[in-house]
Formats: C-alpha cells, sequence, structure tokens
C-alpha cells in the first residue's frame, strides 16, 4: 500500500472561489487510486488543502502523476494556484491501513524531517509505545516517504474537538510514553498543522 499527499496551496484571497468547487478538484485528484480525505488547513500555513490518496502500488500512482503532466490544468483551479506538492509514503510496520470513516472532523498532521538514514531507528522507539499512545486518541497513520530528500515522518490523529487533543496529549505526556522514549533522536525538525476535513472529504 501506497499513500500520497498533495498539497495544494491558493493564491491570496482566492479561498472563496475554490470552496464552491472543491468537489470536483477532489474528484480528479487519484483516479487511479482512492481519495480518503481532503482537509482544510487551519492552523498552520493558511489557504492550503492536503489530499490524502491511497494506491495499490507505485506504477498506479505514477500513472496518475504521467496524466497530470500531461493537463495544463489538472485540478481545475490553476488560476487560483499559487503551489503544489506531492510527496508517496509508504506506512510504517505498525500502522493500521487508513480507509474512510467518521473520525474527526479535526485531523492534525505532524511531518518530522528525518536525519539520514534514521527512520529505521525512530521506527523502533515508536513501535513500544505506540498501542498504549493509540489507546489513548486513535492513530489514523503514521508513514514515511519514499521519495525526496530529507526523509520525511507523518503521522495523522483525528480528534473530535479541540478539548480532546489537549486532554490526549496530557494524558500521553504524563504517562511518561510521548514523546515516544528515544523517538526523536534521529529528528530534524517537527511542524504541526491542524486541519478540518471538508465536505469532499471520506474521512469526516
Amino acid at each position: 500500500m501506497i499513500y500520497e499527499i498533495t498539497t495544494l496551496a491558493l493564491l491570496p484571497n482566492r479561498l472563496g472561489a475554490v470552496m464552491p468547487m472543491l468537489g470536483e478538484v477532489c474528484g480528479k485528484a487519484a483516479p487511479s487510486g482512492e481519495l480518503l480525505g481532503c482537509f482544510s488547513v487551519e492552523f498552520g500555513a493558511l489557504n492550503r488543502f492536503h489530499l490524502l490518496a491511497k494506491y495499490d502500488s507505485t506504477e498506479a500512482l505514477f500513472a496518475d502523476r504521467a496524466k497530470r503532466v500531461e493537463q495544463t490544468d489538472p485540478y481545475g483551479i490553476t488560476e487560483h494556484l499559487g503551489d503544489v506538492s506531492r510527496t508517496a509514503y509508504r506506512p510504517l510496520s505498525f500502522s493500521k491501513e487508513i480507509a474512510p470513516g467518521d473520525f474527526g472532523p479535526f485531523y492534525e498532521f505532524r511531518t518530522y524531517t528525518v536525519a539520514p538514514n534514521g527512520l529505521a531507528e525512530t521506527e523502533q522507539a515508536w513501535a513500544k509505545v505506540i498501542a498504549e499512545r493509540d489507546a489513548m486518541s486513535p492513530l489514523l497513520g503514521i508513514m514515511g516517504s519514499i521519495e525526496g530528500a530529507p526523509k520525511k515522518m507523518v503521522h495523522i490523529w483525528p480528534y473530535r474537538s479541540i478539548e480532546e487533543r489537549v486532554k490526549a496529549r496530557a494524558k500521553a505526556s504524563k504517562a511518561g510514553i510521548w514523546p515516544p522514549p528515544g523517538g526523536s533522536a534521529q529528528l530534524t525538525s517537527l511542524t504541526s498543522e491542524l486541519t478540518v476535513a471538508t465536505a469532499a472529504s471520506a474521512l469526516t
């Protein structure tokens, strides 16, 4: 299983024009795969959408990318776009397969940059405590990038409310399992974005 996160960054003051077309935009996002989620960034770099798609193989993923290269307006909103980025990921060994469901509406995307050859050590450290942390609030998925450098590790956490997030993280910290002991040794930078599932998302 391969995942791709596509980020559509809008030009300033274009959100109102794009929102009514978002369902159509998402419908074009993963014709050879399954679009799982469409999320609007609320806290972090604004006027951006994360599209999360799942593919059975890298061949299917790159078939979609080849089609986009041939299109002048693959998402139908080129006039409103400031930037588009796409990164492919493979789930870590302890990550469950991501499937549509009602888990949000808030989804936190945490993206960590990993030192060269450091992902395996990070994965081992996290594997020791992830079940206990997952019991406090469920992890949607965690994955490592398979292209580009430096490598990235993304983990996505759904929450019913901001208060639920605060309580879960405080409980995990008090229990001494979060951050995972030894799990930060190979990390070089950490960012967090709080998103909201849109009406076009299969993850709500």
